[in-house]
């Protein structure tokens, strides 16, 4: 298929490809049959080399896949599998530069080859050496050997190359090619997905989903949290697992009572019982949205999940609020794919207009079938997890088959150690019980938190008032503005002669630059500002 922006005829198409050499290996040819070539960037793939590293990955930037080959598996035939999964997938012999994705159409993948000795997660350090999009293959493999025979293989590839969906599919059809298993050809490649981008149907669907987005941000709450900060001197986050069969039963037949998918009565487990402790309606959650939810897009290799936010309210009723975060995840998951150079675009034009930054307060990540965090037998316990997001809180769900496996980073400037472990153990106490009928959730989790003096609910959100005076003074000096609520509307009092257009400016860009959460104003904070009543005097 020759697209009309593209060409299949290998011009300006830097070849051939290879993988550096780090050691003893396995020098792996391959040269595919069908097209090679430059097409322009599919959006996944901006997407990914707009936060992707340069220097050293991030946790998020190389993903791995493990596989054990059959018993009797020989070096040759780990060379021939390797060469058939590179030459079947069109994105692992991808190199992308200058603002087009060039298939290449032969090559060489070097494997390392390492003798098993110590830990097991010592075979797969190969990993963390950064790609370079425009001159690697986006692929590495390492093979572990016991005894000189083949025993492990771990594949890394580059996040511009596979998402986790994506990683599922090579790591399945890599042990079929091990297993000498037959496999049907490969029918969608990220230049079919740019060529549908590129169409009309293509430019429209992304078009809808920026307007979508647009306007989810200009009406957002600023701060789904509001929390304050009563450890200032603390750093870092409280890191916690769950482990729980028995919530892993409870969470099927919840999901089977509702008619909703397992992993939206985890979210909602979680999302009620922090809307409960914050003494809130409900919050945001930005998760990632796999994207295949068309057939073609199903077994596709390629990077095309991004990021969604879904807007939570909590209910009396837990069954209800499942009901409500499965509905509210499958609105936002129809406008899971754009672009994100125009999405960053529309949310610039909403801060601006609202004079306040968009935090990203709260993050839920699922990884299941792709983590490898050491679970608990039972309950929860303090564990570790990569930072890929810097929120205040992440949510990740690691498995939900078997037994239920949570995580729960928590900024410790916000809580305690024993609260973030009753907020994590919560989430399985209020699954389990709703397993044997409706509960409300106001039973389970942990008490609201106390903010003390101050704090006032504006347009949804809370704020500190005192900490927002103090940023107004920081800005403009003490007693130029009074700051302070009139209702749901937060306003400022301007001292007689002061530019309230000016001053709105000043305290913007100061509150911008504010990190703690506590300090955060309604979402026509600015408006309301520049706006504001003229004190006398």
């Amino acid at each position: 298929m020759n697209e009309p922006f593209g060409h299949s005829d290998g011009i300006d198409s830097p070849q051939p490809a290879t993988s550096p050499p780090q050691g003893p290996g396995l020098t792996i040819p391959f040269k595919a049959a069908g097209r090679s070539g430059a097409w322009p960037l599919t959006v996944g793939q901006k997407n990914v080399l707009e936060w992707i590293r340069k220097d050293h990955p991030g946790p998020a930037d190389i993903l791995s896949a493990v596989v054990r080959p059959p018993k009797g598996t020989t070096m040759p035939m780990v060379v021939d599998a390797l060469s058939a999964l590179v030459t079947r997938h069109e994105a692992l012999r991808t190199l992308l530069e200058s603002g087009k994705q060039h298939v290449q159409a032969e090559g060489t993948l070097f494997a390392e080859v390492v003798e098993a000795t110590g830990a097991d997660h010592d075979w797969h350090l190969a990993g963390n050496r950064v790609f370079d999009p425009a001159a690697d293959l986006p692929i590495r493999a390492r093979v572990v050997t016991r005894g000189g025979a083949p025993f492990l293989v771990v594949v890394h590839v580059s996040h511009v190359a596979a998402d986790l969906s994506a990683m599922t599919v090579l790591r399945a059809e890599f042990a079929a090619l091990l297993a000498g298993r037959p496999l049907e050809p490969a029918g969608h490649h990220p230049a079919d997905r740019a060529a549908y981008e590129h169409s009309p149907a293509g430019r429209r669907q992304l078009d809808s989903s920026i307007k979508y987005w647009a306007r989810h941000m200009a009406e957002r709450p600023l701060c789904s949290l509001g929390l304050p900060v009563r450890f200032p001197e603390a750093t870092g986050h409280h890191h916690l697992l769950l482990g729980s069969r028995p919530a892993a039963k409870a969470v099927a037949d919840v999901a089977a009572k509702t008619g909703v998918r397992p992993l939206a009565v985890v979210m909602a487990a979680f999302a009620t019982l922090l809307t409960g402790w914050t003494g809130s309606q409900g919050c945001l959650l930005n998760c990632l949205c796999s994207n295949r939810f068309s057939p073609e897009l199903r077994d596709y290799v390629g990077t095309i999940s991004q990021e969604t936010m879904i807007p939570f309210t909590s209910s009396p009723s837990f069954l209800e609020s499942v009901a409500r975060m499965n509905s509210a995840a499958l609105a936002a998951y129809k406008y899971g794919r754009y672009d994100s150079a125009e999405l960053n675009a529309a949310m610039r034009a909403a801060e601006r207009a609202r004079g306040m930054p968009c935090h990203r307060d709260v993050v839920v990540n699922n990884t299941t079938g792709h983590s490898r965090a050491i679970l608990p037998a039972a309950g929860v316990e303090p564990g570790t997890a990569d930072r890929v997001f810097d929120a205040p809180v992440t949510f990740d769900v690691y498995r939900l088959d078997g037994k239920l496996g949570c995580g729960l980073g928590l900024d410790a400037r916000l809580a305690t150690a024993d609260e973030a472990a009753g907020l994590l153990g919560g989430v399985e106490e209020l699954i389990v019980a709703a397993a044997g009928g409706d509960v409300d959730p106001a039973e389970f989790g942990i008490p609201q938190v106390e903010r003390g003096t101050g704090w006032v609910r504006a347009r949804s959100c809370w704020v500190d008032l005192p900490a927002v005076q103090a940023v107004a003074d920081l800005a403009l000096g003490p007693g130029v503005v009074q700051v302070g609520a009139d209702g749901e509307r937060l306003v400022g009092w301007l001292r007689q002669g002061a530019d309230a257009s000016k001053a709105a400016e000043a305290v913007a860009a100061v509150v911008a630059r504010e990190t703690r959460h506590g300090v955060v104003a309604p979402g026509d904070y600015e408006p309301q500002f520049i706006g504001a009543r003229l004190a006398d005097g």
